[in-house]
């Protein structure tokens, strides 16, 4: 939600070891591909461990991602999007519906008393129902967010198993996606709604695939109500079923709620939800494209009347680099099939054009929309290939090649199968990568873009961190750091250090590395000195009083004057 934050927590980096990190990254993984297709073209039997693969990739996704989740939950790196999903669940559960007052005290958005006028997303009240039972918040998103991203595997399997009457490749296409590094840093960041679209497309896709429509209508019903910018996907899914599929009721019936949605949403509940703030004249994320015009109007004008600056905007160095990312892993097989691959182009270009590159990142959620389409049309780009492409390249007879376009495709399979892993190794967050091994080896220049083991390490500075929590009531306001808010997420009112007017308590850690980096406050000078900033209260004697200090943990009062 607010990961635009990160653009200004740059750190000095060498941008010439980034080149080469990616550089090395992208060619070895290539090179891997190639070597694999070559070998595999000769031994297709390596097909046949696909089950065991995929059950290794599913309980290595699921043991990775809930236990480095939960160290993360013990070593303070959930940070201030966490803390506001906490409020709004707590406060919705508690009957004071879905408000955040770190988003008001803090977060550039005072007069706003509804966070669904920010972002839309219904389906928070489904999402709420788990947490009447387990108290424990922070725990109860972690392990429901990743049991919902895994449930992505069921239609990936079942789309690739009967698009090729073969278990086999379902089992390592499906494999293929659990290592695929974007879905392990989505899962691994706090937590956000959009996130969820990720299945509840692909079970879309594949209902309406299978011509089960009461399914299909359930699952984009659902799709829809994540988060508003859903329904541009949806939109484009319509006119792929329209135009593709050939089911034109189902299709125009899924455009047109699609767009009546969205511009319900947008023109009239959002507004009304908002009241008489003046914060939301346009949507939140509209400032980043004010490069395009200064108005939603205006940005669509410039768009459709100079495609020329649209297309210098899409090429820029980094936006490159980071769509690479995105179809790396499955070789580019998603342009062998661009009716598929063109259902994401509205979510694809509305971030692309972005001035923000965490809308675009690879290592960020924004993009979730868009890669179940991205999966599904390197799934129909590789039976494409298989079906013409020796075919084509040869000049002979498709029916006569037959064997050996089946030979094409398992050598296919199995080389994405590799790259998803050595893209994992290269690029991705997990213990299989070269970044969780090596503390130097960072592939962003971003401070909190750290999967080290060392991040999910609990130590005694930790442990006596968390002392502190019980010694301030839920009634009272508090202001703390970032990486303790999402744990006081029950408090009456959070805010963000160094904003503390009107606090009852501060709480900051100086031996925390990740300094504060709030509205108002300049992130670079933040760390360079921190200080300066704990002064305010730290030497403030007649209006603060020290409750508790432990290995440089510091617990604040506000002094009571008759």
């Amino acid at each position: 939600m607010f990961p635009a934050l990160l653009s200004n927590m740059m750190i000095e980096q060498n941008n010439s070891f980034l080149l080469l990190a990616y550089t090395i990254g992208i060619l070895s993984t290539l090179f891997v591909a190639a070597i694999s297709f070559i070998i595999f073209l000769k031994r297709p039997s390596f097909l046949n461990w696909s089950k065991y693969l995929f059950a290794f990739s599913l309980i290595f996704y699921l043991a990775f991602l809930l236990v480095f989740q939960l160290l993360k939950l013990h070593t303070f790196k959930y940070y201030s999007d966490f803390a506001v999903h906490l409020e709004l669940f707590s406060n919705l559960i508690d009957g004071q519906g879905t408000t955040s007052s770190l988003m008001q005290t803090s977060l550039g958005y005072s007069d706003v008393r509804n966070y669904l006028s920010i972002h839309f997303l219904p389906l928070i009240y489904i999402l709420a129902l788990p947490l009447l039972i387990i108290k424990n918040y922070p725990a109860c998103l972690i392990v429901i967010q990743t049991i919902i991203l895994t449930s992505s595997v069921i239609p990936v399997y079942l789309y690739t198993r009967d698009t090729f009457n073969d278990k086999n490749i379902g089992c390592l296409f499906a494999a293929s996606f659990l290592f695929f590094p974007t879905l392990q840093y989505i899962n691994l960041y706090d937590f956000e709604f959009i996130r969820i679209s990720i299945p509840l497309l692909l079970f879309s896709f594949y209902f309406v695939y299978k011509k089960k429509y009461i399914a299909y209508y359930i699952f984009f019903i659902l799709s829809i109500l994540v988060r508003e910018e859903v329904a541009l996907t949806t939109f484009f899914l319509g006119l792929y079923i329209t135009f593709i599929i050939k089911e034109k009721k189902i299709g125009i019936i899924t455009s047109s709620i699609s767009v009546l949605y969205f511009l319900a949403v947008f023109k009239i509940v959002m507004p009304y939800l908002a009241g008489n703030s003046n914060t939301l004249h346009y949507h939140c994320a509209f400032a980043n494209f004010s490069h395009l015009g200064n108005s939603p109007p205006k940005i669509l004008l410039n768009i459709i009347f100079h495609p020329l600056n649209v297309i210098s905007i899409l090429l820029e160095k980094i936006k490159i680099g980071n769509f690479l990312m995105y179809v790396l892993p499955l070789l580019f097989t998603p342009f062998f099939s661009p009716s598929i691959f063109l259902i994401s182009i509205g979510n694809l270009l509305f971030n692309f054009l972005s001035a923000s590159i965490s809308h675009y990142s690879y290592i960020l959620y924004y993009l979730s929309p868009s890669i179940p389409f991205i999966f599904l049309s390197a799934i129909k780009g590789v039976k494409n290939i298989g079906e013409k492409g020796f075919s084509f390249l040869t000049k002979r007879n498709v029916l006569q090649d037959k064997e050996s376009n089946r030979k094409i495709t398992y050598a296919l399979v199995c080389s994405i199968f590799v790259a998803s892993v050595s893209s994992n190794i290269f690029f991705g967050p997990s213990p299989l990568s070269l970044q969780f091994w090596n503390k130097n080896y960072k592939l962003a220049p971003y401070q909190t873009h750290n999967f080290h083991y060392s991040q999910y390490t609990p130590t005694a500075h930790h442990k006596k961190a968390f002392e502190f929590f019980p010694l301030i009531p839920n009634d009272a306001s508090v202001s703390a750091e970032h990486f303790f808010l999402p744990y006081l997420y029950k408090k009456k009112t959070l805010m963000q250090f160094p904003i503390f007017e009107g606090a009852d308590y501060v709480l900051i850690d100086k031996k925390h590395p990740i300094k504060f980096g709030t509205i108002g406050v300049d992130p670079i000078e933040a760390r360079k000195n921190p200080q300066q900033f704990y002064d305010m209260v730290e030497k403030d004697t007649n209006n603060w009083e020290l409750i508790k200090e432990d290995d440089g943990v510091f617990l604040f009062k506000k002094r009571q004057w008759n």
